[in-house]
């Protein structure tokens, strides 16, 4: 691969499977020539030769129909949702643009739209990753692969609640009707540690009413398929997501809890509702709460937090509930507050050895008396080095004393 001027303006030279292409690039400059030439090596590799007209001109909406129904054999439903979800504002912005325009100048403003809209760069970089799949598929992500570059995200790992948090969270979201669904998802994930994708995908059969408990079967892994405990809190706020999903026209075992939203009042109990179902609603009554910036993820590290402080709970147990498959998980998910930890090591003290302190104390003043002593023992005196005299004085002692510490005298 290499690209060449000839006449002015260059020419790429590569082979693709065996074949041999020479193509003018017709431009002069070379960091032009080079990004051209990763398309056209794209476009070779895409169909042996250049890429087709009708390619070119297929629009990413197009392509993004093309892409999810050969996806569908690939992946479960529920990733076919979530990246569906993050295609739709790809297709908002740019669902009519040809997948032969778009260049790294399309996706960096794509970016910037995104970012001016309050959207944050995990949720970016998502919806570009659902876009990158789709120009992979026509082979087209090879010119952008060595020069985008994916927005940094937030390292932090959640954050829990203080106990005066919790209560102002959930007083301000049970006042406002029109916001019941982030309330009682907030609820529950609260007091059983299920997360967001899970309660989304939780059906009316996942339920058992008798034995107060709650399947989750969609997770990162295996071991977050599992069965959940409900305490009063949580079963109520189930219960009152049943009654509205009787409502809405989910009354079947493998109708959804939450059904989709069609258009105005009308639902899809096939369907689970949208990762962005209850996310305006959310913002505001954190923002109102105090605790702007607070996720829904969040809920679930402030759970996990609660049960490693509780002392009912080992290990196992919040391993177990929380569906993490070792302790360094369990840690990375746990901030134990700091006033959990003070009553911690409290516990700790014997009371035999704490009755000794005062006669440990006397004797710690004596040591530091005599360190005290120790350092007043070496003083600043004498003559560290001379300096010869200088031929402008040889009738004048020019000895000149440059002090220095010295241990010359001791007291005492």
């Amino acid at each position: 691969m290499v690209v060449y001027k000839r006449g002015g303006s260059y020419w790429a030279d590569f082979a693709v499977n065996g074949q041999r292409f020479r193509l003018p690039l017709k431009v002069t400059k070379k960091q032009e020539a080079a990004n051209l030439e990763k398309l056209k090596i794209a476009e070779a590799q895409s169909h042996g030769g250049l890429l087709p007209s009708q390619t070119a001109r297929l629009s990413v909406a197009d392509a993004g129909v093309v892409y999810f129904s050969d996806r569908a054999a690939e992946v479960s439903p529920s990733t076919i949702r979530l990246e569906a979800d993050a295609f739709k504002p790809v297709k908002r912005h740019l669902g009519s643009a040809k997948l032969g325009s778009i260049s790294l100048k399309t996706l960096g403003g794509y970016v910037q739209q995104r970012k001016a809209e309050g959207i944050g760069n995990r949720t970016i970089n998502m919806e570009v990753g659902v876009l990158r799949r789709v120009l992979k598929k026509f082979k087209l992500w090879t010119r952008f692969v060595e020069d985008y570059k994916r927005l940094p995200e937030p390292k932090n790992i959640g954050r829990a609640l203080t106990p005066e948090q919790e209560e102002k969270l959930f007083t301000v979201a049970s006042s406002h009707p029109e916001s019941k669904v982030a309330f009682l998802v907030a609820l529950i994930t609260a007091n059983t540690t299920a997360g967001g994708v899970e309660l989304r995908n939780v059906r009316i059969g996942d339920i058992d009413l008798e034995a107060k408990t709650l399947s989750v079967r969609v997770g990162k892994n295996r071991f977050r398929i599992r069965i959940l405990p409900l305490n009063q809190t949580a079963m109520w706020a189930v219960e009152q997501l049943l009654l509205r999903a009787r409502i809405l026209g989910a009354t079947q075992p493998d109708h959804y809890l939450m059904p989709s939203r069609v258009s105005g009042k009308l639902y899809d109990p096939t369907q689970p509702l949208s990762r962005w179902g209850w996310r305006t609603a959310w913002r505001r009554l954190a923002k109102e709460a105090g605790l702007e910036g607070l996720r829904p993820h969040d809920l679930r590290h402030h759970a996990i937090t609660k049960l490693a402080e509780s002392a009912d709970a080992s290990e196992q147990t919040i391993m177990s509930i929380a569906g993490h498959v070792s302790r360094e998980m369990l840690t990375h998910y746990s901030h134990i507050r700091t006033e959990a930890k003070r009553k911690a090591v409290a516990a700790l003290d014997n009371v035999t050895i704490t009755s000794q302190l005062g006669n440990w104390k006397t004797n710690a003043d004596e040591w530091k008396m005599l360190e005290l002593k120790q350092k007043k023992r070496f003083i600043m005196v004498g003559t560290g080095r001379f300096e010869l005299p200088t031929p402008r004085t040889p009738s004048e002692c020019s000895t000149r004393l440059s002090h220095v510490p010295t241990q010359s005298s001791r007291l005492g």
